[in-house]
This record gives structure tokens, C-alpha cells and sequence, in this order.
């Protein structure tokens, strides 16, 4: 059976619907002229051994260092990864096959299995659909627009942050253009190492994972290097990150996922060094952890990052004094606001508000840095 044929029978199984609106769009595969993005003029970012392996994988195939299995299994997970392109087509769909279906409770399906789009040059973008598909699918088409006027527009497509991509085709309609989207302000990019809040765990949709909103403020290249419950900052790691070309910034913020406030004392300098060894000059800024709903009621809890945050805040101290001037702390506690218990699904992974808040504070953080 075909991949058509295997999406047919699939769709036929579908659910009487509730809501039309709420239902998976229906594939009509006569109208549409389908691309992989993989192929020129698409641009793919957020993969740095894209060239070398040829896969939707944040990592290595064959990393220069062991990395954990849960790590390895994690970098198949495409979080952060955007497709670029231009086209002046009228309408725009999304074919795709998944490693497995949505699998995890606490997070809507649209993050876990769905792709959403973003139309509008650097800066300007905005957001128009997510795709609609069966719970129950790993192969699914949907119509992310159409009956849009005829004009040439720039778009971005982010990828699913919590589950494989085997394969993945565009569709435009047959008689449109298709080129290569303006480019960025340089080869620069920007690097985040980090826990499953990097990761964007528990936003509605990829778009909303706070690197994605990020990365819609700045005219470079963003690579989420979350590894959701697994980031804690291994040397092996920091030996991979230091790998990645043109780095315009790397941000740490990992603390959450540490064992204990002794590793995490042991870790962080260690990887700050064994990134420094290879770029002397790059801008470092430690993030320290979010505020959870339940420090209002557990003062153990709050103490503890407290502890940790000073820690953090320490250790960046000490290392400017000994000479690393491009060295930065960030207070996390202040990234969700006031409002910092309304702005989590499960009391500790952010809402899309809490990703908004965190955004919108690291925005002139990373501006100042980036010098943009």
C-alpha cells in the first residue's frame, strides 16, 4: 500500500464528526504538486547535521562523543526545526509520516504531531494554521491554507517538537512558484541548551515553544538543543554543541533537569570550559530555572532553587573576574512575571502564556547580546 492509499484508508476509519472546523481536512491528491524540503529552493534550519546525514535529527548520527540513549532518542525529535521558503501559491498543505502518534497526556497533539505556519518576512510574521489530523495517525496530509490570493509570500512551517519525522512533502498548487526565502542577516547562529522548557514542553503548537517565538524576533539562524527531562549538561554535550558552526550565542539553561545542586556546581563550569576551548569569544548566558506554582506552598522547594540560582549566578561572577567578559546570567524566577502560577499547564511546564512571558523577557536579553 502507498502512502495515498494508507491515508485514504485511514481518513475512512475517522470519527463522525462534532465540529467541521474541528475535523482533519480531507486529501484531494489530483490538486496539488508536492516537494520535499530537503531539495532546493527550501531551506531547512535548526539542524546542524542536516548536510551529513541527511535526517530530521538535532545530533549527530555518529556523535565524536557517547551520548545517552535517551539523549540519542530525543535528538530524533525535530522541536526548534523551521522549513523556509517562498511561494505565491493560492494554497499550502503538509504531508507527512511520523515515527509513532501522540503518545504523552499532559500536552495537546498539535505539539506532539503537528505542524503549524507562519506567513511574512523576518520579524513580520504571523501566524495562520495548525494541521488537523486523527490522534491515532503517523501518516497524515492537511490543508494549512487555501483560496488565498495569488502573491508571492514568504513562509515558515515549524516542524513537531515531540515526535519523529520520518518524511515530510510540501504541497502547493501545480501552476505556482516556489523560491528560496530571503535569507538571514548572516551565517550566525543561535544556540539553547536546555531541559523540556527549551524542549517546549506543553505548548499547544510548535510556534509557541519559546526558541520558535524567539527566533521570529531575530534575523538569524535559532537550533533548540532541549532534551526534555535529559539535559544535564554532560561534557559529551558541550564537545557536540562546540561543534556547531558560526555560533552568534549559547544559552544554558538546563539547571532543571540537574540530579543534584552538587552536579550541577561540578557541571556547569566544566561545560562553560570545554565550550570556551573552542569559541573564546561567543556569548554565554546562563538562564537559572523558572518559578514553579507550588513555591507558594512548598518554601523547601523555593530555597532550593533559590540555592541554585545563586550558585549559577556565582559561577558566572567567578568566571568574569578570571577573564571571560562575554559570560551573562539570567535570573529565571523573573521570566514568568507575577503572574508565574497562571502561566503553567501542569505547575511546572509553561502554558503558551508562560512561553509568551519568557519571550517577550528574553527578548531584549538576547538583543543586547546579539546586538541587534
Amino acid at each position: 500500500m502507498d502512502l495515498e492509499e494508507s491515508i485514504v484508508e485511514k481518513n475512512d476509519k475517522a470519527t463522525l464528526p462534532i465540529d467541521k472546523n474541528l475535523q482533519p481536512e480531507v486529501p484531494r491528491y489530483d490538486q496539488w504538486e508536492w516537494y520535499s524540503p530537503l531539495t532546493s529552493p527550501f531551506l531547512i534550519t535548526g539542524l546542524p547535521w542536516l548536510a551529513q546525514d541527511g535526517l530530521y535529527r538535532r545530533l549527530p548520527l555518529r556523535p565524536s562523543h557517547p551520548i545517552r540513549s535517551e539523549v540519542d532518542r530525543l535528538a530524533n525529535f525535530p522541536t526548534g526545526v523551521q522549513v523556509r521558503f517562498k511561494t505565491d501559491s493560492t494554497k499550502l498543505a503538509v504531508r507527512i509520516i511520523l515515527a509513532d502518534k501522540a503518545t504523552m497526556y499532559q500536552m495537546p497533539a498539535t505539539v506532539q504531531c503537528g505542524v503549524d505556519c507562519y506567513i511574512g518576512p523576518m520579524g513580520k510574521q504571523k501566524y495562520v494554521n495548525t494541521t488537523r489530523f486523527e490522534l491515532t495517525q503517523t501518516e497524515y496530509e492537511s490543508v494549512l491554507f487555501e483560496a488565498f490570493s495569488q502573491e508571492m509570500r514568504e513562509v515558515t512551517l515549524n516542524l513537531p517538537l515531540y515526535q519523529g519525522v520520518k518524511e515530510l512533502w510540501i504541497g502547493i498548487a501545480p501552476e505556482a512558484a516556489v523560491t528560496a526565502f530571503d535569507g538571514f542577516a548572516s551565517n550566525k547562529k543561535v544556540l539553547l541548551y536546555g531541559t523540556s522548557i527549551t524542549h517546549g514542553a506543553c505548548a499547544s503548537r510548535p510556534g509557541m515553544a519559546y526558541p520558535n517565538q524567539l527566533s521570529r524576533a531575530f534575523p538569524l539562524e535559532f537550533v533548540s538543543l532541549g532534551f526534555s527531562g535529559n539535559a544535564q549538561g554532560e561534557p559529551e554535550l558541550a564537545h557536540l554543541i562546540s561543534q556547531i558552526s558560526d555560533p552568534a550565542l549559547l544559552v544554558l539553561d538546563y539547571e532543571g533537569n540537574t540530579p543534584s545542586t552538587e552536579h550541577l556546581a561540578e557541571s556547569l563550569p566544566t561545560f562553560i570550559r570545554i565550550y570556551r576551548n573552542v569559541h573564546p569569544q561567543v556569548p554565554i548566558l546562563v538562564i537559572s530555572q523558572i518559578r514553579f506554582a507550588r513555591e507558594a506552598f512548598d518554601e523547601e522547594l523555593r530555597l532550593r532553587r533559590e540555592a541554585r540560582k545563586e550558585l549559577q549566578r556565582g559561577i558566572v561572577e567567578c568566571l568574569r573576574q578570571e577573564g571571560d567578559a562575554h559570560l551573562h546570567f539570567c535570573d529565571g524566577a523573573e521570566l514568568l512575571g507575577e503572574d508565574y502560577q497562571e502561566c503553567t499547564a501542569d505547575g511546572i511546564h509553561p502554558s503558551d502564556l508562560g512561553y509568551k512571558h519568557m519571550a517577550d523577557r528574553l527578548r531584549p536579553v538576547l538583543a543586547k547580546l546579539l546586538q541587534y
